[in-house]
């Protein structure tokens, strides 16, 4: 079984969050990895089908990142003849997003109309080690150079592309080998158009620069998977409202001597979980209203309604069973 390359604090931090040992999160991003590993040449299939859902989010020279929803990462694994405790394939998730994030440096957006054919308000990066086998590298190779030949890039411009963005290659190295000067080849490589496929869905990987401060953005139609830096300044500011007394209690019981609260007058201009949203209300999926605190927390997470609220309501089970793979990698 392939050690994906994580470093084991991300696995400690998510672990600590749950009832699993780390090691038990080492095997589950093991397991995961396989999975989606064992079927990279159909993940690339996908990728050049416009017919076909797209999971493919961002490409290098030895690794591959893909998005799942949360139900397509264990659909992913049944295909693959594994199983995980859904929970521990949450914990799971929440390694290789905190990864995606922290050492990549990108968080996950999609549209809209995604979400909410894939019922879910989030897509789980997924990072994969391309194999040694690696038995689509010419077509691949082929069609990703006719690519960029096809959005107007000069034959030369393509090459440089290619060879630095997808194959690897060090841009003095290559430029030796070109006869060109080294900068020449450097703006080459980075004025020319992603050679890799353009997401069918529309997922995309964002710089975490350019994330919204909250996790829908009106203005795009996008919802933002948020970062790790916004996950911990929503910490500190609720640590400080509980500290300055001004956290929200509602759900807690009221102080003895405390006098009731009457409930509000409810808004005219607000609507109701039982009124259809309106062409006005720029969110009306109340995309804004998703908790993201689950998201990194090792818990599994989807909505159960988008036109009310669209919150997260799975929770991790407390006694939560140990993976039982059905077969083993060698």
């Amino acid at each position: 079984m392939h050690r994906p390359a994580v470093p084991d604090p991300y696995i400690e931090e998510v672990a600590q969050r749950t009832d699993f040992t780390v090691d038990d999160v080492r095997i589950g991003l093991r397991v995961l990895h396989d999975a989606v590993q064992s079927r990279i040449d159909e993940q690339y299939r996908r990728a050049r089908d416009d017919d076909a859902p797209n999971h493919l989010l961002a490409d290098d020279a030895d690794s591959a990142w893909f998005a799942f929803a949360f139900a397509d990462l264990r659909a992913e694994l049944e295909a693959a003849g594994y199983e995980m405790d859904a929970d521990l394939l949450a914990a799971v998730a929440a390694v290789n997003m905190t990864v995606f994030q922290e050492v990549h440096d990108r968080t996950v957006s999609f549209p809209r109309d995604l979400a909410d054919r894939s019922d879910t308000p989030f897509f789980y990066p997924v990072y994969v080690a391309k194999p040694d086998w690696w038995r689509e590298a010419e077509t691949r190779t082929l069609r990703a150079l006719v690519g960029l030949l096809e959005t107007g890039s000069s034959p030369a411009a393509a090459l440089d592309a290619w060879a630095v963005t997808l194959a690897g290659v060090d841009p003095d190295e290559w430029a030796a080998i070109r006869g060109v000067e080294a900068d020449r080849v450097r703006d080459n490589a980075a004025s020319a158009p992603d050679p890799a496929p353009e997401a069918a869905d529309g997922l995309r990987a964002e710089a975490r620069d350019g994330v919204p401060d909250g996790p829908y953005d009106p203005a795009t139609d996008r919802l933002f998977v948020p970062t790790t830096d916004q996950l911990a300044a929503a910490k500190e500011a609720e640590a400080a409202a509980e500290r300055d007394g001004t956290a929200d209690t509602t759900d807690g019981d009221a102080a003895p001597d405390a006098d009731p609260v009457p409930e509000p007058e409810p808004d005219p201009d607000e609507p109701s979980a039982d009124t259809p949203p309106t062409d006005a209300d720029p969110d009306p999926d109340r995309l804004g209203d998703i908790d993201p605190t689950d998201l990194l927390a090792g818990r599994s997470t989807w909505p159960t309604s988008r036109r009310t609220r669209c919150r997260a309501t799975t929770r991790a089970r407390a006694e939560a069973a140990r993976p039982t793979p059905t077969r083993t990698a060698d």
